[in-house]
């Protein structure tokens, strides 16, 4: 994954797939400093910056429950925001503004669904995960 400022980054998969995890550990590989507040799904965005102005923002959507709510609380704004890593949980339950980004090839920014599954023997190992990246735009 070569991620370039302005990217965005779609986290999918089941509740406790570890979206915010990994969207936690490619901030830190970004070179962002965290501080442990973990997900944003109260908040519903956390926005950072490095020294160098670069910015990244980690959108849990999971408490908004219509394309109105997603409007009403900024974060279309942010998704489109052209300067910032945006990395996104939680986006299928916008299906209007998924198929957007998703369909769109003239965005001006690249888009990467990160898909996270439970492995197939969870019972045996509920830590694995099989994750599936790939490049949309």
């Amino acid at each position: 994954m070569d991620l370039k400022p302005s990217d965005r980054v779609i986290l999918d998969g089941e509740m406790g797939a570890g979206k915010s995890t990994f969207a936690r550990a490619l901030l830190q590989a970004l070179g962002f400093e965290l501080t442990a507040e973990g997900s944003p799904s109260f908040a519903i965005a956390h926005e950072y910056q490095r020294k160098d102005q670069a910015q990244a923002i980690h959108m849990d959507l999971y408490r908004l429950e219509s394309e109105e709510d997603l409007f009403a609380a900024g974060t279309e704004e942010m998704i489109w925001k052209s300067n910032a890593w945006v990395l996104t949980e939680w986006l299928s339950k916008f299906p209007t503004t998924q198929k957007r980004l998703f369909g769109s090839k003239n965005l001006g920014f690249r888009v990467w669904w990160v898909k996270i599954i439970f492995s197939e023997s969870r019972s045996e190992s509920p830590e694995t995960r099989n994750i599936r990246i790939e490049r949309l735009g």
